[in-house]
């Protein structure tokens, strides 16, 4: 029979072009392979296994943060072999080859994640990454090598004397009236979609004042904007593409911004801003999950942070260096501060915990206790002898760091308190989830009081003792007399814009 040579080529064509099955290949990394490093192993960590295995309380003994740690293995023995991952509990465990399953409860990791996993050990533990360090990675001089003597410049003109009730520099007057659609600062969008558009205000998760401007830094998705609160312009937007923003602190001189967020149950950071320039002074934290809660001590050397991680980490801003890390909490970290000559430290929690610890080691110096429900406010007085606590049960708390004991205990009457401040005098100010707004005398009698649209989420008091900036649950920014608790004004902030379908 004759072949016809234009279906013979077809036919080898065919078969030269078929490539080997499943079955033919084999189980090596490869030069034509990309190599997997240490950094995208890592992300897979981090996002699946860090909330058990990380740390020295880490489950069973088994560390993922690191590859040393990783290779020291666990408490029943060794959890890699390099080459092998048929042999190796960090890829069995989580392909669910072999008890127990990994997570606990949870579903087998995608083949992609394996798959990093897998190629890593085959590849034989590479230390190489892409990324930078996650540990801490200073883009320019850090807070401890720069030291924090250059005061922003002040926006109001003179500093008032925390003693006396000083006048505003500004024209801030009275208003009921806060819808005024052709504020400067609110963009006026082009409309994309026939639709009608509707204009949606986001609900603010934390701000914060400069201790010695007229600044103001408000939470926004992944920005921060930060404003002169003083005339209402907006100064600058500090752009946080690590996820949301739920903490914000100033340093002590104004010179920098803390901001602390993430993205829930994977991922959480805090980075500090230069508040002149807006530059990234340096980047702290590699949780696996949001940062809550972080405070600056008063010489910029030390940062703590903490959150529903339940651990309280202090980091040395000068290297990046993780000096301590502590779980004396049974619930989420809500409220960190440093005394005010930074020798404590103290954290507080979801369950009505406060640790007290010492502010460059991180070793445990007191834990008072009382509060019945979260604890959503900490303040040092000056002489940082004593610390106040705020709780949603509704009381105010005031404790003796010399003794332990409780010197005070102020019940304000308004329901659970969602927000506290302290001046420089003494004047207590707490917001409430009934909407209200109260400014109490040192001794705890009421001076003023105010009601806001929707529960009070958070409030601070400006740097000159004068206002107290308070944000509700429908993302409203008041401004309110802290002499009357009267509203002074309210601040416009920029809408996202959405369209009703």
């Amino acid at each position: 029979m004759k072949i016809n040579p234009r279906l013979l080529r077809f036919l080898l064509t065919l078969v030269l072009a078929t490539p080997l099955t499943n079955a033919q290949e084999p189980q090596t990394a490869t030069p034509e392979s990309p190599e997997v490093t240490w950094d995208q192993v890592r992300a897979v960590f981090q996002k699946r296994c860090f909330a058990c295995h990380r740390g020295e309380q880490a489950r069973g003994g088994l560390d993922l943060s690191s590859v040393a740690a990783i290779q020291a293995g666990a408490t029943s023995g060794a959890s890699v072999v390099p080459g092998k991952p048929e042999e190796s509990l960090i890829y069995t465990l989580p392909a669910h080859l072999e008890n127990p399953k990994m997570p606990p409860n949870g579903n087998r990791l995608p083949q992609r994640e394996l798959d990093l996993i897998q190629q890593w050990i085959l590849g034989g533990l590479s230390e190489k990454v892409l990324t930078p360090a996650s540990t801490a990675m200073p883009t320019r001089q850090s807070a401890a090598t720069r030291p924090l003597t250059r005061p922003l410049t002040p926006l109001l003109v003179k500093p008032a004397n925390p003693g006396t009730q000083p006048a505003l520099t500004n024209t801030l007057t009275p208003t009921s009236d806060s819808s005024d659609s052709t504020h400067p600062l609110r963009p006026q969008p082009t409309p994309v979609f026939a639709k009608p558009i509707r204009h949606q205000k986001q609900m603010i998760t934390a701000i914060a004042t400069s201790p010695v401007s007229s600044l103001l830094a408000v939470s926004g998705h992944e920005h921060v904007l930060l404003y002169n609160w003083s005339d209402q312009s907006l100064r600058n937007r500090l752009e946080f593409p690590e996820g949301d923003v739920f903490s914000l602190r100033f340093s002590r001189n104004g010179s920098l911004l803390l901001v602390g967020g993430g993205k829930g149950s994977e991922s959480g950071r805090v980075v500090a801003f230069d508040t002149t320039t807006g530059e990234r002074v340096f980047e702290t934290g590699d949780e696996s999950d949001v940062v809550l809660a972080a405070d600056l001590s008063p010489d910029g050397r030390f940062l703590a942070l903490g959150g529903p991680s339940r651990v309280v980490r202090l980091y040395d801003t000068t290297d990046g260096r993780l000096i301590s890390e502590y779980r004396r909490h049974t619930d989420w970290i809500l409220q960190i501060a440093f005394s005010h000559d930074g020798l404590l430290l103290a954290s507080a929690d979801r369950f009505g915990t406060v640790c007290v610890s010492e502010g460059q080691t991180g070793q445990h110096f007191m834990t008072l206790r009382g509060h019945t429900a979260a604890v959503s406010g900490l303040a040092w007085t000056e002489d940082s002898a004593t610390l106040f606590s705020a709780s949603h049960d509704g009381s105010i708390r005031a404790r003796n760091l010399h003794s332990g004991n409780e010197t005070q205990q102020i019940q304000p009457d308004i329901g659970k308190i969602l927000t506290f401040e302290r001046d420089p005098v003494g004047r207590l100010v707490c917001g409430s989830a009934s909407s209200k707004l109260i400014i109490l005398a040192p001794n705890g009698s009421p001076l003023a009081t105010a009601s806001l649209q929707d529960e009070v989420s958070h409030l601070q008091i400006t740097q000159d003792a004068s206002h107290v900036i308070a944000s509700d649950a429908t993302g409203n920014l008041v401004i309110h007399s802290m002499e009357t608790g009267a509203q002074v004004t309210t601040l416009d902030l920029p809408l996202p814009t959405t369209h009703a379908f």
